[in-house]
């Protein structure tokens, strides 16, 4: 009984995600011809938006219509004569979609109308960039075409083979993000899973930003396990046809939850040396924040600021082109600020900057004392350094309940060096470099000389240790 439960809410989750969705995604189409959409099981009804929908995505006007629509006939005219369009002019494949079902609001073959829109407008007719050239023939369907976009333009080292919980995490995204505008320097590779949402976030918004992209689903709900392909399809659709702006400038390295009391640093890099930036920080009590600003280089600028207080506090950029008399605020960023945590009293033991042998295991135990975490709390982050496929994984840790004390441990598996960062709620506690190697094989060493044969009571014995083969 209790399985059911759940799958029952899995599957409202994951229609009311789609539902949502597919929403945004025509209303991001008919806003372009001023028609509001706030209800896909009414607004086609009368077939007036639907209409206009059509001539959207096909580009194509339509003739004579029931432009004042009051009897059942004349919904059901319009409702026709866009699917007829689809089907004749547009040569769309419509399966058990008509006209009386739209006027008689069934939602799921409406649903279903509107994902065949999205396959052949936004995914089928996308003109593709890819290297091989392989995506312009007609053999692929619309999902192989939009997966073997994306791994190529992903790095080899990420896997990606489906549409639902491989994008849980943020990561693929940020990476998207990056391939697709590389001097935003998104910063991907130092994403955790455990940090889905803020990962997300971050993606997202820069993506809307600088691509364009629109967000059609909410962080929260492409992180749901219960998300689904045909939701995440259509929001990644987007990125194929997504053409990067620079703008004016960027705002990078800001502390989201900044500390009360302690200076914090954040960057603003400009797109040339001609452009100046002007920082505005406003605190909770919408008083105005003291910041130092520092110039880098030609185009970076670091400024410091210190929150007085907890709460909300928004970071507000212009940029000025000297040259051309242009200026552009930037987009506010908001970040809450927390009081302190003093970490320096964990007591981490079993870790050390040292050298390993390969296969030992290092127990770990943690004491964090009287600290109450306020978000991800105690974390310890392995890291495997200078290799190609190289792994980032949090440790498992083990306490019991209402202790402060933490217990795990950590193999080597393989040679080369690890980092090893304990955090606390974000804040680092401290970072261990442990080298891995081979053990020796003791058998292979060997001792000989007269010494080990015969020797005199009370004289030295000598005998040579042979360690070359070591």
């Amino acid at each position: 009984m209790q399985l059911t439960m759940i799958e029952q809410q899995q599957d409202a989750t994951w229609k009311r995600i789609q539902l949502n969705t597919f929403t945004r995604w025509v209303r991001q189409k008919l806003e372009q011809v001023n028609v509001a959409v706030s209800d896909l099981e009414t607004d086609f009804e009368e077939g007036l938006k639907l209409i206009r929908l059509v001539e959207v995505l096909s580009g194509k006007s339509f003739g004579r219509h029931n432009k004042k629509v009051i009897f059942r006939h004349q919904k059901l005219e319009n409702i026709s004569l866009a699917l007829q369009f689809l089907e004749n002019e547009e040569h769309i494949k419509l399966v058990n979609i008509d006209s009386s079902a739209i006027a008689d609001r069934n939602l799921k073959l409406i649903l279903g109308l509107v994902w065949t829109l999205i396959l052949h407008y936004s995914i089928s007719k996308q003109v593709w960039d890819h290297p091989s050239g392989q995506l312009g023939n007609g053999e692929m369907s619309a999902k192989e075409k939009l997966l073997t976009w994306l791994r190529a333009k992903l790095p080899v080292e990420l896997s990606v083979t489906n549409f639902t919980f491989d994008w849980n995490d943020g990561i693929l995204l940020g990476a998207l993000v990056d391939s697709c505008a590389p001097d935003l320097e998104v910063g991907w590779r130092k994403w955790l899973p455990s940090q889905a949402l803020q990962s997300t976030l971050t993606a997202m918004r820069l993506a809307s930003d600088y691509l364009g992209v629109t967000a059609l689903i909410e962080p929260e709900e492409l992180i749901s396990p219960a998300v689904d392909e045909k939701s995440v399809m259509t929001y990644l659709s987007q990125f194929p046809g997504a053409k990067y702006t620079p703008l004016l400038g960027r705002l990078h390295d800001v502390v989201l939850t900044p500390v009360v009391g302690v200076s914090t640093i954040f960057k603003l890099q400009t797109r040339d040396a001609m452009i100046v930036p002007e920082i505005i920080i406003k605190g909770p009590n919408g008083s105005s924040i003291r910041c130092i600003q520092r110039q880098l280089s030609e185009t970076v600028y670091e400024f410091r600021y210190q929150p007085e207080t907890p709460g909300e506090h928004e970071i507000m950029a212009t940029v000025h082109d000297i040259a051309s008399g242009d200026s552009a605020k930037l987009a506010r960023t908001k970040v809450v600020a927390v009081e302190g945590t003093d970490i320096s009293s964990i007591l981490v033991d079993g870790l050390n900057n040292e050298t390993v042998i390969v296969g030992q295991r290092k127990d770990i135990v943690i004491d964090i004392g009287n600290l109450i975490p306020m978000k991800n709390g105690l974390e310890v982050i392995v890291e495997e350094i200078g290799k190609v496929d190289r792994s980032k994984y949090l440790l498992s840790l083990e306490h019991e309940r209402n202790s402060h004390i933490y217990r795990g441990f950590w193999t080597a598996e393989r040679l080369g060096k690890t980092k090893i960062c304990v955090l606390f709620d974000e804040n680092v506690v401290c970072e261990y470099l442990i080298s891995a190697r081979h053990g020796e094989d003791i058998t292979k060493c060997r001792a000989l000389g007269e010494g080990l044969e015969r020797a005199v009571v009370g004289m030295p014995a000598k005998f040579l240790v042979d360690m070359k083969v070591m």
